[in-house]
């Protein structure tokens, strides 16, 4: 089946569809590297597909359709490259590019993979000195002033008690 029929079909009623109330609709397809509800970036309808997506371990992992894939073999039809998360974002970018559109694959969706993998490490980089987190209200531990005025407190009201 073409791709143009493929999405005649699937581009008002597929499970991965995501309307709100007023504006785009987006998609959670597999392959949609921008999750627009379009032809072009459709994971599903085109028969060439790029996913970047973030490794368990914390790299990046492309995935792509073999141009030789049959329809029948899903799981060996995708190729896979993984960059560990010691690769840097320049050096990660360059791989991404040169897996779209380098080889000739999708040059239309250059910008958009590059762009994924950039947000995908920028979210998975580790600060050298996290800021420390202040608890603040009740959450907050009574300070030793706090503590002791608290204490002459109770001991004054055990007092008026009796």
């Amino acid at each position: 089946m073409s791709a143009d029929l493929t999405w005649l079909l699937i581009r008002n009623y597929n499970s991965f569809q995501v309307k709100g109330g007023h504006g785009p609709t987006f998609s959670r397809e597999k392959g949609n590297l921008l999750n627009k509800s379009s032809q072009k970036y459709s994971g599903l309808a085109n028969s060439k597909v790029v996913a970047v997506a973030a490794s368990p371990n914390g790299g990046v992992t492309i995935t792509k359709i073999k141009a030789d894939a049959k329809p029948n073999q899903v799981a060996s039809a995708r190729s896979h490259v993984a960059l560990k998360r010691s690769t840097g974002p320049r050096r990660a970018n360059k791989i991404v590019a040169g897996e779209t559109a380098g080889k000739g694959y999708r040059a239309d969706l250059r910008a958009a993979a590059v762009a994924r993998t950039s947000a995908l490490l920028l979210a998975q980089r580790r600060t050298a000195n996290p800021p420390k987190t202040i608890q603040r209200g009740r959450k907050q531990a009574p300070s030793a002033v706090g503590k002791a005025a608290a204490e002459q407190e109770v001991e004054e009201i055990a007092v008026d008690v009796e």
